[in-house]
């Protein structure tokens, strides 16, 4: 079993739409003297990628049941004002995942139009300018039906298997394994967010220490058909 290291980077300074991400992650790790390592793991979270890519937007300009009708596939619940919604990304969460929070008054952020791609990019850039290996994945916060709190979930990744699975392998009691798949990312997002609290100013962190299988696929293979969902 390897150790595995959650490092939080500091220094980046508030976003702004244009903003070249990797660029600025590269700049706040020179000024901390910290080195990036091949096969690192950089979590970034969904807010700064959003900002960059222009996704915010005036409440005083745009009607908020506009913009959520605008990030919608589905309506899967509604109670009050809140509506648990499958978003044109496959998503299912709170309000399509627009986000009030940590953005000026009157704003909101969208989320990223392809995460996946943002992942790629991100990665892409940060691996030309460092020389180094690495995987990303973008985080969101998201809520869980049956539990109470809010995990950090993975909406998009570059570099790195989504899902090591065990079918057909067996456990320690030579038990053959039928339908364990671990959601990788999903776990190394929500690992992410203890370095990365809300209150910190922290929107990236390096997860070191993973091993992990490099592949093409990305974040959507998380995604569940509805055919196979049992709950909607």
């Amino acid at each position: 079993m390897s150790e595995v290291t959650i490092i939080p980077i500091s220094g980046i300074p508030e976003i702004s739409e244009g903003d070249n991400l990797a660029s600025l992650t590269h700049d706040a790790l020179k000024k901390s003297s910290r080195e990036i390592m091949d096969r690192d793991i950089f979590v970034v979270t969904q807010k700064i990628v959003s900002k960059s890519e222009g996704m915010s937007r005036n409440l005083n300009e745009y009607n908020f049941k506009d913009l959520l009708n605008s990030q919608i596939s589905r309506v899967v619940r509604k109670r009050g004002e809140l509506i648990i919604a499958k978003t044109k990304h496959g998503f299912i969460c709170a309000n399509a995942g627009i986000d009030k929070s940590n953005v000026e008054k009157n704003t909101v952020l969208l989320l990223p139009e392809d995460p996946n791609k943002s992942a790629h990019s991100f990665r892409k850039k940060l691996e030309n300018l460092t020389g180094k290996k690495i995987a990303v994945i973008i985080s969101d916060t998201f809520g869980r039906a049956w539990r109470k709190g809010q995990v950090n979930f993975a909406i998009g990744s570059s570099g790195i298997n989504p899902i090591t699975s065990y079918i057909g392998k067996t456990d320690t009691f030579e038990n053959e394994l039928n339908a364990t798949e671990i959601a990788v990312i999903d776990e190394i997002a929500s690992a992410a967010e203890l370095v990365m609290e809300k209150t910190l100013n922290v929107p990236i962190a390096i997860v070191r220490g993973v091993k992990y299988e490099d592949s093409k696929k990305n974040a959507t293979e998380l995604i569940r058909e509805d055919e196979e969902d049992f709950f909607l």
